[in-house]
């Protein structure tokens, strides 16, 4: 019988029975941002719950606006929370897109006032909405980085 390292390491292990986390190889950092295979490895095996408290605590964000952005519901959050659990591969995934466009913009504005303002805003490029709004899909998430790259390269939008 394989052990529950191998079971997770091989991605089968019951989602149900995560256990708490307290390992630093499960959190986010800005420095491992652009790279993909450290991304991609956390990804998989889940990201820390105190990486989106602290996602949160960057974006001035409640936990319950969180949770909507990252379509994880409320009582999943508190749940995961209160247990200190590891995320699921897709909220994982959302987290992800959720942490690279916050420093993206952070990169294009010099500053944090700034970057969350923008996030927030309404520009006419996306139809009204804001940046956090089109962000909750991947698609929408391209289209807000597009905006970024052409906001940093001077190109009006």
């Amino acid at each position: 019988m394989a052990s529950s390292k191998d079971q997770v390491l091989a991605g089968q292990a019951d989602v149900s029975a995560r256990q708490p986390c307290d390992h630093s190889s499960a959190q986010l950092r800005e420095s491992d941002i652009n790279d993909n295979a450290k991304m991609s490895e956390l990804v998989a095996h889940g990201i820390a719950i105190s990486s989106v408290q602290e996602l949160g605590k960057k974006m001035a964000l409640s936990q319950e606006r969180l949770g909507e952005l990252l379509s994880i519901p409320k009582r999943t959050l508190h749940r995961r929370v209160q247990k200190q659990e590891l995320l699921k591969q897709d909220e994982s995934e959302r987290v992800l897109r959720l942490f690279r466009l916050y420093f993206r913009a952070m990169e294009v504005f010099e500053d944090r006032d700034r970057a969350l303002r923008w996030l927030s805003s309404h520009p006419k490029a996306l139809a009204g909405r804001t940046p956090l709004e089109f962000a909750r899909t991947e698609p929408g998430a391209r289209l807000v980085e597009d905006l970024l790259g052409r906001i940093d390269e001077g190109v009006f939008s």
